[in-house]
């Protein structure tokens, strides 16, 4: 009967710890938060961003007023912007539900040729975000309605049918209007361009189902802005941008959603499909006329491969000692990893794993000096510099400095490194001894560095730095930081510098031409004046990340082609480098600015005078904005229905910083028994994680067999209500490769029983119903460093598990009572989990995994029975899409396929399974627009056991141990992408169970079994 309080611990261990989490981990809810109201926007951020807040507030109203001239009408009320420097990583998101709001990380870019193409950060991310804000909250008069009666639901169609477009679609827009209204952007970036170029010439082009799917297949999760933003401009310059807010409107008044074709045909005049196949044949012959132009003007360069891993395989360098090659790799089958190679690539092997794609540095001792990411806290995440021998070994020279792209300078005391803060970065120098930061330049919003590069002499900095009107130009410094010379004066990115081992060359990459190529000049060693500029390379993919090796024989540099970047070396000759083609006319000097948002966009904005700021109140975003329907299966013993089903509704809110969250439900079962159940969680101190909440369950167990006074034997039911109140306090220790916590908890239970006919009425064999009132307290100890990678399918190394010891005391009996079974309902219980994965080489798209769990649990004491533990059944995850739990899946802790839930009971309990995980098809297909895409298909072999066994305390009810139940069996198992936004693990198993199972051969699963 305790079935229910398992399920209850672990609903709520769930809910407080990873669920509230989840959702508020975005920032620290404990910030100093601010408010400043704007007409149409609340902005909320950090005290110490306060000028960065309100140039947000000025870059989001231009947008709104733009957007709502040439795209479609804006939302009503106000939205929320939320703004934020946590984590040194520059991003931005935006949602409808359950209100209008968009999160904008401050850091600016400046790594790669992606999203480095703007004028101001700010401006480009909120207004790509805010375009995906007017398109969500869009729909028509059947989803209004809805919102009438159910509010801003979770559904998607009809109430928010923004949701049920594939990803590219929105992208594109938002990509599109960034570009536009900004006059940088993606749009007027190379990037896209060389995504789509080398797909076109290498015969890899996508088709729109492929583009809607969520395939690792390079260019992974660029596909949906490179294809989708040059897909939509190409549609909008044939057929007038006024038709791209037709299409927004016609798939919100959809009466049967996800017919994107249907509402293309309407709103363009022509269908998706149609369109993108003329799009292609153009595509394919201005590609490939530029090829020939190409290959006419300049030699083409064909560099020597060393690395064939493709995605990411960036910054080659070799050691000081001219013996080993070292890069950057994430190829989306590993570990992010430095790796080290003899020079040609050969004996490759990881140096050390890393938390993310940053750039690094040779030490002259052959050490490596590199930026990594860690946190700093449970919800900062912080960039900074580590030293790594060649076995490794990792020293941590600063923390929390927020430090990234090192240069080292030539007898290795110092590095010069990029540092983010107040919305922008700087150049500074780092004692590596001590490390002691001195401040080269300083902090100017409308300033941002990238890649420093230490000259060999020690004389002279190479740097990149970025202006208004997207001049990201080079720069020769001297090592205070002070100006001495401009390479470049253009709207390219020229970035990634490089010095030649005797000084007198400076290469770089550029995108001047179009393609990222590599570029030189020539240093004047006294004044350091550069020389004409020269150009190295004539790609057709493209080619950046240089670096020439001490003997001053090759340049190693990262090559573009259609699966990624590798790693290409040619050699280092300046007799071969040529008069650069010709600059686009969109990069030069004296080129014509694109459109900007307002007339006086070049200068900077206001600083929104008329906003006072406020103090953060949680009050404005905290209510519910929605209820939703729920449903709940029914529960079966031993072949009977005992529990029928159950129809509910359920509310929740959270705040938007995610101090406060909570969520309260009720269901009704066909028996005339209620649930309810109600949570609340308070992360405003940060670490520790405070929640609270209350049930009412209902729970069924039996039938037993008992006999009566005249000697007849009665079947009975035993029935269990039990409301509890509880309430936890969790600690979290939070870093980039693990999670641990631990979590104390204590509640108050107050519990009735009933003996029930076989009718599941009151029996007349008890007149009165027991009723117990109990104390409860537990800890729980939790850990995990499991990963996976983009193309897995399942984890694939590492361990984790949890530990819980539970302790109930009956606080209503005597002390005569106290230690009787049936009248004491006090019990210890400790229940634990583990698993584990190895993973190993060999065929297919992904590496093959050896997974193993083992699942345990014991009750003690009078309160504790013989149906304190179910074992039996095949897990799974609660299917949600049709809002019916169809397939049967639930989270289960002691698992045995072959076997119904249940099949066996007992105070003592395990299960243990093993399998071995294979890769199959990496199928990447769809069907046009037909809303399935199926991406990957794998396979599991596996064996399960488990028991339970262990009478009632001191019962005459006996339950022996029996013989361990097993199994094996195997399943396929299928990843997909349902209705363009629904990722779905699909698990179809057949099982043979070899102890007398109950349940069906088959069976049909969401999620992973563990």
């Amino acid at each position: 009967m305790m079935r229910s309080v398992i399920s209850t611990v672990l609903f709520f261990v769930a809910f407080s710890v990873s669920g509230a989490l989840g959702l508020a981990a975005q920032v620290p809810p404990y910030e100093d938060w601010r408010t400043l109201e704007t007409t149409h926007f609340r902005v909320t951020y950090p005290a110490d961003l306060e000028s960065v807040a309100r140039r947000a507030g000025e870059y989001a109203e231009r947008a709104h007023e733009a957007l709502s001239d040439r795209f479609v009408d804006p939302p009503e009320g106000p939205i929320e912007l939320l703004v934020t420097d946590h984590d040194d990583q520059s991003n931005g998101f935006a949602n409808a539900l359950p209100f209008n709001r968009l999160t904008v990380f401050v850091r600016p870019p400046t790594e790669g040729y992606n999203a480095t193409h703007f004028d101001d950060w700010l401006e480009l991310v909120i207004t790509h975000e805010l375009v995906h804000v007017f398109h969500l909250d869009r729909t028509g008069p059947l989803g209004n309605a809805v919102r009438s009666v159910l509010g801003r639901s979770s559904a998607d169609w009809p109430a928010f049918p923004g949701y049920d477009l594939p990803a590219w679609i929105g992208e594109g827009m938002a990509t599109y209007y960034e570009s536009v209204l900004t006059g940088a952007g993606r749009v007027n970036g190379t990037f896209h361009d060389m995504v789509l170029r080398t797909a076109v010439l290498e015969d890899q082009f996508e088709g729109p189902g492929q583009v809607s799917g969520l395939s690792p297949n390079w260019p992974a999760g660029i596909r949906a802005y490179a294809y989708g933003t040059s897909f939509l401009d190409y549609m909008l310059t044939e057929y007038g941008e006024e038709r791209l807010g037709d299409f927004v409107n016609g798939v919100s008044r959809q009466l049967i959603p996800w017919r994107v074709e249907s509402v293309a045909k309407d709103a363009f005049g022509i269908e998706f499909g149609e369109a993108w196949s003329s799009w292609q044949t153009e595509l394919e012959a201005t590609y490939r006329a530029r090829a020939v132009a190409l290959a006419e003007a300049a030699p083409l360069t064909t560099g020597e491969p060393i690395t064939t891993a493709g995605r990411f395989t960036l910054f080659p360098k070799v050691s000081p000692d001219g013996t080993r090659l070292a890069y950057f790799r994430s190829d989306g089958r590993s570990d992010l990893q430095l790796r080290s190679s003899n020079l040609d690539g050969s004996e490759g092997r990881k140096v050390t794993r890393l938390n993310g794609v940053l750039n690094w540095a040779w030490l002259p001792d052959g050490d490596v000096l590199a930026a990594e990411r860690e946190h700093t806290d449970l919800y900062r995440i912080r960039s900074d510099l580590v030293r790594i021998d060649p076995d490794g070994g990792e020293r941590w020279i600063t923390r929390g400095a927020r430090l990234a792209q090192p240069t080292t300078a030539p007898d290795g005391r110092f590095a010069v490194a990029v540092q983010d803060g107040e919305g922008t970065n700087r150049l500074v120098r780092v004692d590596l001894t001590t490390g002691v930061i001195e401040p080269l330049t300083d902090f100017v919003a409308t300033e941002h560095w990238g890649y420093p590069a230490w000259s060999p002499d020690g004389k002279w900095l190479a740097a990149s730095r970025l202006r208004p009107d997207a001049f990201y130009d080079l720069l020769v410094l001297d090592t205070d930081g002070d100006f001495v010379q401009r390479v470049t004066l253009d709207r390219a990115i020229d970035q990634a510098a490089t010095w030649s081992p005797d000084g007198r060359w400076l290469l770089w990459s550029s995108d001047r031409s179009g393609i990222p190529n590599l570029y030189a000049v020539s240093i004047d060693p006294q004044s350091g004046e550069p020389g004409p500029i020269r150009q190295i390379t004539n790609m057709l993919g493209g080619s950046a990340y240089p670096s020439v090796d001490p003997s001053g024989m090759w340049i190693y540099f990262s090559s573009y082609q259609a699966h990624g970047w590798d790693v290409e070396r040619i050699r280092f000759d300046p007799g071969t480098w040529f008069d650069p083609l010709p600059m686009q006319a969109r990069f030069s000097e004296r080129g014509e600015p694109a459109e900007r948002l307002g007339p006086e966009s070049t200068d900077q904005p206001s600083a929104l005078s008329g906003a006072d700021s406020k103090p953060y109140s949680v009050m404005q975003t905290i209510w519910p904005r929605a209820w939703e329907p729920i449903f709940r299966s029914g529960v079966s013993r031993q072949g009977r229905r005992v529990l029928r089903r159950g129809f509910g509704a359920r509310v929740d809110g959270q705040d938007l910083v995610g101090r406060h969250a909570y969520g309260l439900e009720g269901v009704v079962r066909g028996s005339g028994r209620t649930e309810v159940g109600g949570s609340y969680t308070y992360l405003g101190k940060g670490n520790p994680l405070f929640g609270f909440s209350f049930r009412q369950d209902h729970d069924i167990a039996g039938p037993f067999d008992v006999e009566t006074d005249q000697g007849d034997s009665v079947r009975v039911f035993v029935g269990e209500r039990e409301r509890a109140l509880r309430g936890r306090a969790t600690f979290v220790r939070q870093r980039m490769r693990s999670r641990a916590s631990v979590s104390f908890s204590t509640a108050h239970i107050w519990e009735r029983l009933e003996v029930l006919d076989e009718n599941l009425e009151e029996s007349p064999l008890v007149h009165r119903s027991p009723r117990s009132r109990l104390g409860e307290a537990s800890a729980t100890l939790s850990y995990s460093n499991t990963r996976s990678h983009p193309f897995s399918t399942t984890a694939e190394t590492g361990f984790g598990g949890f530990l819980r010891v539970l302790a109930r005391h009956e606080l209503s009996l005597s002390g005569s009572e106290r230690g009787i079974s049936g009248m004491d309902r006090g019990f210890r219980d400790v229940i634990g989990r583990v698993r584990g994965y190895h993973a190993f080489s060999g065929p297919g798209f992904s590496r093959h995994v050896f997974a193993w769990r083992g699942s345990f649990g014991g009750a003690f004491g009078p309160g504790a029975d013989r149906f304190h533990f179910d074992v039996g059944g095949a897990p799974g995850r609660v299917e949600n899409l049709t809002g019916f739990e169809l397939f049967g899946g639930r989270p289960l802790l002691f698992p045995v396929r072959g076997y119904d839930a249940g099949h066996r009971s007992g105070r003592y309990a395990w299960t243990a399974s093993a399998e071995y995980r294979f890769p199959i098809a990496n199928v990447h297909g769809a069907w046009g627009f037909f809303p399935l895409h199926i991406d990957r298909v794998s396979g599991s072999l596996f064996i399960d056991g488990g028991n339970a066994w262990g009478d009632s305390f001191e019962a005459e009810i006996l339950n022996p141990r029996g013989s361990t139940l097993g199994s094996v069996g195997a399943e396929l198992q299928v990843s997909m992408l349902a209705l363009f936004n629904t990722r779905l693990f699909v698990r179809i198993g057949a099982v043979a169970a070899l102890n007398g199972g109950d349940a069906t051969p088959f069976y049909l699963r969401l999620g992973t079994a563990f």
